[in-house]
């Protein structure tokens, strides 16, 4: 199994429908302008501790000997590479547990129903079930335009996501100039002093921890993707470089943009109104353009960042699934993770052909989950599902790696000769690891506190019909399906048939490319087998020169 990276780079905001969505949710969980700031306020923090601790593990992992020396080569997989690393037994179980949640979760769907809803509108209840078919036929097509394309194109692909990006961004930054033309010139009323009063803002605060475990999995959810550019590190030129200098540029950008959006809906729509009405932002926008322009003023800002969110992610989630397939623990490993050119024989006739393979193995595994998940949530109404959806995406793709990698820094840290591997000072790298556990160790044991009784909100005030515990039984279950099938494939599958008595080997022999004085992972002879039971041979890899 052979593949090819590239080496030049697409730079990835996480910008999708999370800024515009989840202040409604926030909201309704804490009721509270002071507790909701504080969340926002501290998602910024998580998203700048885990930048550290991604670039950290980004620069030091894997470890390769070339040479007679041991010297960290970066490669694409992101957190698949780095959860493996800290938890190598039993063998195969975290690679099983984390191929299932994230082949099956990371898959766009939550974007994609979003922006289906959008281009339907009218959201709510009162809408017809053709209606809310429409939008999820509508999803399956948002998914399947961005797999095509980066099956066809791996340049154009990144072109036309790097237009999105400009997109999105001068979007978001609409909101802090509308708020500010509206309470300078417009006339608009000004809620800043009722909204943002230390006395009035922290009133009536409830303790359902219930509730904030939803609204906090809601502000990582919307914070998440400082960890795509770490999913597509040999995607990068000059990785050690532009690798860290574009994830804190981006990391900024986000975090400040996502306070000033949130300050500027404090300041242009009351509390009262926030938490009466079935979207926040569309409030902002009612009150600063009138209820006939805001419903499609706001659904054309939803969908162009839905779509643009999910041709960023389509490229980067692709690639990570391609490096799982290598691994060997999913059927049909081989189709699933080379790299292949669309309809090769035509465009190899064209003598000015500058086609590059693609990962349509990967790309077609993205796309049938994605599908699989808007198929399986028919029942309830798209965007009720979208809010299930990206619960699930927040705990088990985030929440349950990150807290993985914050535990395993700090026993690495102060358990292990790490500090002569990593780049990171050791203070900036245990304050980034403590506050990244602490941020996403809440979520992950609070989401099993049931709500508070009397309380005056709860989850299913948020996600109608459905009981407090959803998100933790789903996600644990989705865990314990992980487990089941590690046991099978580790016990089960070596006693069927000719595999009897053997055990499953990956052979790997990687190749890399030195690029302006830096090493990276060019491609990788992967070999799978059965075989009698032994030591697997050890191949070192060879480096090949830069032209």
């Amino acid at each position: 199994m052979q593949y090819r990276m590239a080496d030049s780079c697409t730079d990835i905001i996480s910008l999708g429908t999370g800024i515009y969505r989840t202040p409604w949710t926030v909201m309704q969980a804490t009721r509270s302008v002071g507790v909701t700031m504080l969340f926002w306020l501290c998602g910024a923090f998580t998203a700048a501790a885990g930048t550290i601790i991604y670039i950290e593990f980004g620069l030091t992992l894997p470890r390769h000997t070339i040479d007679g020396k041991t010297e960290p080569v970066v490669r694409n997989g992101g957190d698949l590479n780095y959860v493996s690393y800290l938890l190598k037994r039993p063998r195969y179980l975290v690679l099983c547990i984390y191929a299932m949640n994230f082949i099956l979760l990371a898959s766009c769907a939550p974007n994609a129903l979003s922006f289906g809803d959008d281009i339907v509108g009218a959201q709510g209840s009162e809408r017809s079930a053709t209606t809310d078919a429409l939008a999820r036929v509508l999803a399956m097509v948002a998914i399947t335009l961005p797999c095509l394309l980066h099956a066809f194109t791996r340049r154009g692909g990144i072109l036309i996501n790097n237009i999105f990006v400009v997109m999105k961004v001068a979007m978001v930054c609409s909101f802090p100039i509308m708020a500010i033309y509206a309470v300078t010139r417009g006339g608009k009323p000004n809620f800043a002093r009722a909204n943002m009063n230390a006395t009035t803002s922290f009133a009536h605060i409830h303790s359902d921890v219930d509730s904030y475990t939803q609204g906090f999995l809601a502000v990582l959810y919307a914070y998440s993707g400082y960890n795509q550019a770490s999913y597509i590190l040999c995607e990068i030129d000059k990785p050690r470089k532009n690798f860290v200098r574009g994830i804190v540029i981006a990391v900024t950008i986000v975090c400040v943009l996502y306070m000033l959006v949130n300050i500027s809906y404090m300041v242009i729509v009351s509390k009262e109104q926030q938490l009466q009405t079935s979207d926040v932002a569309l409030q902002f926008l009612i009150n600063i353009v009138g209820e006939k322009k805001a419903p499609a003023l706001l659904a054309s800002f939803t969908a162009v960042s839905s779509f643009g969110y999910i041709i960023g992610q389509t490229f980067t989630a692709s690639r990570v699934k391609q490096e799982i397939a290598k691994e060997g623990v999913v059927p049909f490993a081989k189709f699933f993770g080379e790299n292949r050119t669309l309809f090769r024989r035509f465009r190899s006739s064209k003598k000015s052909s500058t086609s590059e393979p693609t990962p349509l193995g990967a790309l077609f595994l993205h796309w049938s989950f994605a599908i699989f998940l808007i198929l399986v949530t028919w029942p309830v109404k798209p965007a009720y599902a979208y809010r299930i959806l990206v619960g699930q995406y927040a705990y088990i793709v985030d929440v349950v790696p990150s807290t993985v990698m914050a535990i395993g820094l700090l026993v690495l840290r102060f358990s292990s000769n790490w500090s002569s591997k990593s780049p990171m000072p050791f203070w900036l790298s245990v304050l980034a690891a403590f506050i990244y556990l602490l941020a996403n160790g809440f979520p992950l044991i609070a989401v099993w506190v049931p709500p508070a009784k009397g309380a005056v909100t709860a989850v299913h005030d948020i996600i109608p019909g459905t009981p407090w515990y959803l998100t933790g039984l789903l996600s644990w279950s989705l865990l314990l399906c992980g487990v089941l099938y590690w046991l099978f494939f580790r016990y089960v599958l070596p006693r069927i048939g000719a595999r009897k008595g053997k055990e499953f080997i990956v052979e790997r022999e990687p190749v890399f490319r030195t690029q302006n004085g830096e090493r990276v992972q060019w491609h990788e002879i992967v070999l799978h087998s059965w075989v009698v039971k032994r030591e697997p041979e050890k191949r070192p890899g060879y480096v090949l020169d830069s032209a």
